[in-house]
């Protein structure tokens, strides 16, 4: 039986609104990002004190990042996403403001913290609209494209620093703008997005292609009733060895996402490139991922998603590896194209097996990921930044390419097979 035409225009206005808080979250991330540099100067940081700052971030996404469960189920994946942003916004003009590595180190662990609940409601909600889609007869992936225009966010914050360091626009001043922005476009889109509580599973109703891993229909039994105590199912999740490879996962693709990003700006001045074109790395970067994303969703289904994250991360671990050889500012942007092409599948992959599962409640799976991914953002800033100051940048940034090559035999814990 086929659903109405009015369930089909819901799904297609969610998805646009969907895809509106992903890219908005982005725009509030990353708009300072190729002005690192420039800030680290102005309040001379040490090398050292830019990872600190930045793992405090990080370190602020762990500690809240556990509330995102809980109030997911209560609340609506929606109603947090949107509370998340809306709180968030007046903070960052603080980045731009902070007289020295304390402060910055605390405005950031706010905005860290917000952003890691808004990240697992944002993927939530882009799980119940994938979902309600596959419901409406349409079998093919879009997660990636909803994490394409997170990209595509990050790439327009990028351009935004690119820009106003050019004219010499004040930090402040220039996030106080991005804030408005993303605050307008969160309120237009606010109407679309779906309404009610998440779905306490997929499982029964899904026909996602998950390999070999078919859940026992027994199992669902374990989720408890809706008004279960969510931090009970978080804590049950936690002692499935498999949520522990997906960590494990995650945590070392969002190092790979993390680390040329942030730290190109500084690379790239130290190997004396032109101060006009240090924020290109993270301009390449992103704009590469971004078109990885928005052609992810068909990669991953002509080829699964195993096979396509070990032929990326081969890439990813040859071409930036050899980029750092050479010491070329060219070559290292060519570098964080073929890394930012690479990386964009692996976390939309992450997220699309913690909310199957059994078991558990998708929202609690995805929450439960992301909140383990935050150990890779307090990780690879410190361990970037230590490293930096005792042998160079660019060894701090090879850490990207040992993960790459970790994350070789690991993609095995993926679920999304090639279409049949």
């Amino acid at each position: 039986m086929s659903k109405p035409r009015g369930a089909d225009d819901a799904v297609r206005k969610a998805r646009i609104a969907v895809s509106v808080l992903f890219f908005t979250n982005a725009l509030t991330l990353s708009a300072w990002l190729p002005r690192l540099a420039e800030l680290q100067a102005d309040i001379s940081l040490t090398d050292v004190a830019v990872g600190a700052a930045l793992a405090a971030g990080a370190a602020g996404g762990i500690a809240a990042g556990v509330s995102a469960g809980p109030l997911i189920h209560r609340w609506g994946s929606q109603r947090v996403a949107m509370a998340a942003l809306f709180i968030v916004t007046p903070i960052l003009p603080f980045i731009g403001l902070a007289p020295g590595a304390w402060t910055l180190g605390f405005v950031l662990l706010l905005v860290g913290g917000l952003d890691a609940v808004m990240d697992a409601a944002m993927n939530s909600h882009a799980m119940r609209v994938q979902h309600e889609m596959r419901a409406t007869g349409v079998h093919r992936s879009i997660l990636n494209t909803f994490h394409g225009y997170w990209s595509l966010g990050a790439v327009a914050g990028g351009l935004i620093g690119v820009a106003t360091a050019a004219i010499s626009l004040p930090i402040a001043w220039m996030l106080a703008a991005v804030a408005v922005l993303c605050t307008v476009l969160v309120l237009v889109a606010r109407p679309w997005l779906l309404p009610g509580k998440d779905p306490d599973s997929y499982l029964e109703t899904t026909d996602d292609p998950i390999g070999d891993a078919q859940p026992d229909p027994s199992s669902l039994l374990a989720a408890g009733p809706a008004h279960a105590d969510e931090r009970s199912a978080a804590t049950r999740v936690l002692h499935r060895p498999i949520i522990w490879g997906l960590g494990l996962f995650i945590i070392l693709a969002v190092m790979i996402e993390d680390i040329p990003g942030r730290w190109s700006s500084i690379y790239l001045t130290d190997i004396g490139a032109p101060s006009a074109t240090v924020g290109w790395g993270f301009v390449a970067f992103t704009v590469a991922m971004t078109i990885g994303r928005f052609s992810g969703d068909r990669i991953v289904d002509a080829l699964g998603e195993r096979r396509w994250t070990r032929v990326a991360m081969s890439g990813t671990a040859v071409v930036l590896g050899l980029s750092l050889l050479a010491q070329s500012p060219w070559l290292f942007m060519i570098g964080c194209a073929v890394t930012g092409f690479g990386v964009a599948t692996l976390f939309p992959a992450a997220m699309r097996a913690a909310a199957h599962l059994p078991g558990i409640r998708p929202a609690t799976g995805v929450a439960t990921i992301s909140w383990l991914s935050r150990a890779g953002f307090v990780t690879a800033p410190l361990i970037v930044g230590v490293i930096a100051e005792n042998f160079s940048v660019a060894w701090g940034i090879s850490v990207t390419v040992v993960a790459a090559l970790i994350l070789l035999p690991l993609s095995s814990i993926l679920t999304w097979e090639k279409s049949r």
